[in-house]
């Protein structure tokens, strides 16, 4: 016997009913495996709908739809009682009820969802970009990252990345240890991705020793808050910018993660941001 298909029908995209259409699936035991799923995308005429509904009469699918117009979700709800098709709204009860609560009239714009949607899914992708490549763990990141962090330990890196991410920027953070060499691979992607960060040493100093202190870190530790060896591992850093003229430095002393994110995001986009 031939399965009954599920037809997703929208405006835009069809994602958030897909989604949603899925999700509900995975309750069923054989739900996903055995469901037939179609997705009708940009419908958006009475036309396109009667085209959609000419085949679902002959498969005797079930409707599911996120139609956004009024004018057709009553279009298609009497369509599909005089052919006795089953019909799913999954917008209708509540863009009514939230234009009651908000008093004001939804736009009806078709896709709008699936902007906001796109939105969330790069900061998700950002995100888990940001953990894979913390720190160089692995430096294959490189040619996929919009931005790559270049900084000795306690130059705020790590949570730069993070906030950036949040913002859907994918960020690496490359570490500038004192005789360990550069990863050869910051010279084979654009430079004006790249972007080092600097911090005073009694600044540097004073977040070490804390670190140093929660930690419970004792004996050898204490050289990674040493004044001379802070000095030398800025030295270092300061000769690697100078000789990567085209990557801008930012000094962190005393900024706060966003406004160090929002520089950042000047010296990287600069010109797509009119600045």
């Amino acid at each position: 016997m031939d399965r009954q298909p599920i037809y997703v029908v929208s405006g835009g995209s069809g994602e958030t009913a897909l989604r949603t259409v899925q999700a509900a699936l995975t309750q069923f035991s054989k739900g996903e495996a055995s469901a037939l799923v179609r997705r009708f995308q940009n419908v958006r005429t009475q036309e396109d709908l009667d085209r959609v509904l000419e085949s679902a009469t002959e498969k005797r699918a079930v409707i599911v739809h996120t139609t956004v117009s009024r004018e057709l979700r009553f279009y298609l709800a009497d369509r599909c009682a005089e052919l006795r098709l089953t019909q799913v709204d999954l917008f209708g009860n509540l863009l009514d009820t939230l234009a009651l609560y908000l008093r004001e009239r939804p736009e009806e714009r078709p896709g709008s969802f699936h902007a906001v949607g796109d939105k969330y899914f790069r900061r998700i992708e950002a995100i888990e970009f940001a953990l894979r490549f913390d720190d160089g763990a692995d430096m294959t990141g490189l040619v996929d990252a919009d931005i790559v962090l270049v900084g000795i330990s306690r130059t705020s890196k790590t949570p730069l990345s993070m906030y950036l991410a949040m913002e859907g920027h994918k960020v690496m953070n490359v570490p500038l240890v004192p005789g360990v060499p550069l990863p050869p691979e910051l010279d084979h992607i654009p430079q004006g991705r790249i972007v080092g960060l600097t911090i005073q040493a009694d600044r540097l100093q004073e977040i070490r020793a804390y670190r140093l202190k929660r930690l419970g870190a004792t004996g050898t530790a204490d050289t990674y808050s040493d004044m001379g060896h802070i000095l030398e591992e800025l030295a270092y850093a300061d000769g690697v910018f100078k000789h990567h003229r085209r990557w801008p430095v930012i000094d962190v002393t005393g900024r706060s993660i966003e406004e160090t994110a929002g520089l950042v995001l000047d010296r990287v986009f600069g010109k797509e941001r009119g600045i």
